[in-house]
């Protein structure tokens, strides 16, 4: 049961002022959600670290070993922990990737080696040596056989013919699909299943390509209408489908003119999701198709060229301005130099749980934010909080608002006052936020311990 005491508590397990002292204290008494909090955050100090790799509990080593924040020195050794929930934790991928901190090649090979099939199942996600690869494609587990299939870009042809032969019909299914795109011959019983991977993306002979188009499934005419290979009177015949869906699928067709798209009967509300094609990806960086497809006039192409990150700064303006919502979110989202004002526009109109994710980008604007304090959306009045010359007056009306999340937030800010600070930690709703405020008074930290029988 979570209470005022073990809220504040929580709060403190995150504070990036806490003495190390009281951080080791908390992870040597504290419940496990006290754990979960402090390891889980960034900005660890190592001590911390070093002593939850040591921790008898093998759940807090796995913090460790899962933590893309933690010294790699400190993670790479329980690749020989004893419990296998550590070692699967380590394989996999971390949670949070931190450029340079990679594990070492020698304990990736370790890993892949590990007894525990679980262990070796989770390294098959990372980026392997070609032998390590092959040697899990031979695995006697077929769940990592089949993890090493799935994983390798391009497995050689001698891997995947003797997945052919395997003797698990799973790891057979999994190589026929890799291997069809390059061996369409083999792809006949996922077709006439009416896979949709593989209608999509296998190259088609002309009986094939008939046979999807009439076929009753209204998931598979959709999967073969976005199919490469499909030849063009047939594009056209998909194209007047019954099903919307279908339709969808064929005007988002990279070789249309934009006549062509007009002609059909689609539509792209604000709600609908449209997911790119599987050869999308590998041509992010080919600026002539997303420059077609920035300035085109169906939406879902816009939409599909706000993935790119790529884009130059001409077609990152151009979409900036587009009318629909969902192109400018990607675009904020997707492309490492976004507009500042892009960035603020979009955490104002959104209305998704993920509105304030990229305030914290080096572009998003803060001067003149005070003035959101007043607004009627509580959103608004949170970015408020992000203006350097906030005046102290309006700071304290956000700290005492009406809206919950507002309270939290200004409770977490470190230019509070702290006789407000320490009244915010009677709130329920902000004293998780005021106990983690790094101008939380080192003597108030202490008795947050106390009250909690942590000292």
């Amino acid at each position: 049961m979570r209470t005022l005491y073990s809220v504040r508590l929580e709060g403190v397990a995150v504070n990036p002022a806490a003495p190390v002292e009281y951080l080791l204290l908390i992870l040597e008494r504290a419940e496990p959600r006290m754990r979960h909090a402090l390891l889980r955050r960034a900005g660890v100090p190592d001590e911390v670290y070093a002593a939850a790799a040591r921790h008898p509990d093998p759940h807090v080593r796995r913090l460790v070993a899962v933590s893309g924040h933690a010294p790699v020195e400190l993670r790479a050794p329980l690749a020989g922990d004893p419990d296998p929930i550590v070692r699967r934790a380590l394989a996999a991928i971390p949670e949070e990737r931190e450029p340079g901190r990679p594990l070492p090649a020698e304990v990736l090979r370790r890993l892949a080696a590990d007894p525990d099939p679980g262990v070796r199942d989770a390294v098959t996600d990372r980026d392997l040596p070609d032998d390590v690869r092959a040697a899990l494609a031979a695995d006697p587990d077929a769940r990592v056989r089949r993890g090493a299939l799935l994983t390798w870009p391009e497995p050689p042809e001698g891997i995947v013919d003797a997945a052919l032969e395997d003797p698990d019909p799973g790891v057979r299914r999994t190589a026929v699909s890799r291997a069809a795109h390059r061996r369409p011959e083999l792809a006949a019983p996922l077709l006439a299943a009416g896979d949709p991977g593989a209608v999509a993306r296998v190259p088609l002979d002309p009986g094939q390509a008939a046979a999807l188009c009439r076929d009753g499934r209204d998931a598979v005419r959709k999967a073969v209408a976005a199919n490469p290979s499909l030849p063009p009177d047939l594009v056209a015949v998909l194209a007047c489908d019954p099903e919307h869906e279908v339709r969808l699928a064929v005007s988002l067709r990279p070789e249309l003119s934009e006549e062509q798209r007009a002609a059909i009967d689609y539509r792209v509300g604000p709600e609908d999701r449209l997911r790119p094609p599987g050869w999308f990806w590998d041509r992010l960086d080919d600026l002539d198709l997303m420059r077609r497809y920035a300035t085109s006039a169906h939406t879902g192409l816009r939409r599909f060229a706000a993935y790119s990150p790529h884009l130059p700064p001409d077609l990152v303006a151009r979409l900036a301005g587009d009318e629909d919502f969902v192109v400018r979110l990607l675009l904020s989202e997707k492309h490492p130099d976004p507009p500042g004002e892009l960035l603020l526009s979009v955490a104002l109109e959104s209305r998704f749980v993920t509105r304030l994710d990229r305030t914290g980008h080096p572009n998003f604007p803060r001067a003149g934010l005070a003035r959101l304090a007043e607004s009627d959306d509580p959103g608004a009045r949170i970015l408020a909080l992000r203006d350097p010359e906030l005046p102290v007056r309006a700071l304290d009306r956000l700290s005492r608002d009406g809206a919950p999340s507002v309270r939290a937030a200004a409770a977490r800010d470190a230019r509070l006052p702290e006789p407000r600070l320490l009244e915010l930690l009677d709130d329920p709703d902000a004293a998780w936020s005021a106990a983690r405020n790094p101008g939380l008074p080192v003597p108030v930290m202490k008795r947050i311990l106390y009250d909690a029988a942590i000292i």
